[in-house]
């Protein structure tokens, strides 16, 4: 029994650490989206204080260092992790992949979505502006045709009298 207790004891050891470890690779990966985000912001609206030239280098540093840190991250998930948890760098790249080709689906489906929207906002409003030039002609000719009887009726008046 006491052996149990031991072996259930390290597997939960096992389990917390492994958990742990994930958190921090997590925390990784955001903080490595961020710096992304960050530099391709950048780039975007460069800041104006800097020449092209240390914002290029700049660029460059930052480039490196995240694809240092990313192959380090690697190389320590293909072979410094423990071989009972598996392959855990591919299991991964497939995870990504996963994930990124859903979210690009997500995005293209909101895009369409969009797309819809805007033209259906063009259409209400190009059907308002007919609507507008329907009504206006119709406002020209009853008040061209009112004038006109207008303009009968004072002549018949100047011609006959009353």
């Amino acid at each position: 029994m006491a052996l149990y207790k031991d072996a259930k004891s390290v597997a939960k050891d096992v389990t917390s650490i492994t958990m742990e470890i994930s958190g921090h690779i997590g925390k990784f990966f955001d903080a490595h989206e961020q710096v992304k985000a960050a530099a391709i912001e950048q780039k975007k609206n460069p800041p104006k204080g800097k020449s092209l030239k240390a914002q290029a280098l700049d660029n460059i540093f930052q480039e490196m260092e995240l694809e240092r840190q990313a192959t380090e991250l690697r190389e320590l998930l293909i072979y410094g992790v423990d071989p009972a948890l598996g392959a855990v760098w591919s299991r991964f790249q497939d995870e990504f992949e996963r994930l990124q080709a859903e979210q690009e689906k997500e995005r293209l489906a909101q895009e369409a979505k969009e797309r819809v929207a805007s033209w259906q906002r063009r259409r209400m409003l190009n059907q308002l502006q007919d609507r507008a030039l329907i009504i206006g002609a119709v406002a020209i000719v009853f008040i061209y045709l009112h004038l006109m009887f207008y303009a009968i009726s004072q002549m018949r008046i100047a011609k006959w009298g009353s």
